[in-house]
């Protein structure tokens, strides 16, 4: 009977504490409750992948160097004049292989003096790349791998989703309008129709 008193007493203790480290935990993690909702509201705000979104402030053109199929240096200002749809990709990546016919056709559909898809592997090789072009028809789009991963480095915004394929749009000064984390479809209607914008506006749209 002595023993399962003590049994008993334990228990009522361990519950006890439980509680305290409870209400402890509860008033450090969330004062008043205010934590619990920023951090809701911190999450209805973050990008959502497959989205084109603008992003404040506007972010740096990239300066680093990719090189073309012959080696030749390549930077983004020289194709200031032009609304660029920069694309980095590489063909390990699912999403990335999955959207190239699609911007492969909107180069065909829109490229030319006003627009322009700038398509850049992460590939570590070459070859690999160049397989992918050949053994999808991938025709319309021409070759860029990215030297060093300097690109996708300077790409980098904090809180933003990181991972491949990335898309941004720039206007013909070089001005990111908006860009998108993740696979799309670049033949859709919402795309020909915010990419024939920004071509119709020329100055920019995100002023």
């Amino acid at each position: 009977m002595q023993k399962l008193s003590k049994i008993a007493l334990y228990l009522l203790l361990a519950i006890g504490l439980a509680g305290i480290l409870f209400v402890t935990a509860k008033s450090l993690i969330n004062p008043n409750g205010k934590q619990a909702r920023n951090e809701q509201n911190d999450k209805s705000s973050q990008p959502v992948l497959g989205q084109l979104v603008t992003l404040k402030p506007r972010p740096s053109r990239p300066s680093a160097i990719f090189l073309g199929q012959d080696g030749t240096e390549f930077i983004l200002e020289q194709f200031e004049g032009k609304v660029v749809l920069l694309n980095i990709w590489a063909t390990w990546c699912e999403p990335c292989v999955k959207e190239m016919p699609s911007l492969d056709a909107l180069q065909a559909q829109l490229g030319g003096e006003n627009f322009v898809v700038v398509a850049i592997s992460e590939d570590r090789s070459a070859e690999e790349a160049l397989e992918f072009y050949e053994k999808n028809a991938i025709q319309n789009l021409t070759f860029y791998r990215d030297k060093d991963f300097g690109l996708v480095r300077e790409l980098y915004v904090k809180d933003y989703p990181t991972g491949l394929p990335i898309s941004v749009l720039y206007d013909r000064q070089g001005r990111e309008l908006a860009r998108l984390s993740g696979g799309f479809d670049w033949i859709s209607e919402a795309a020909i129709t915010r990419i024939e914008q920004a071509i119709s506006v020329g100055a920019g749209l995100a002023e």
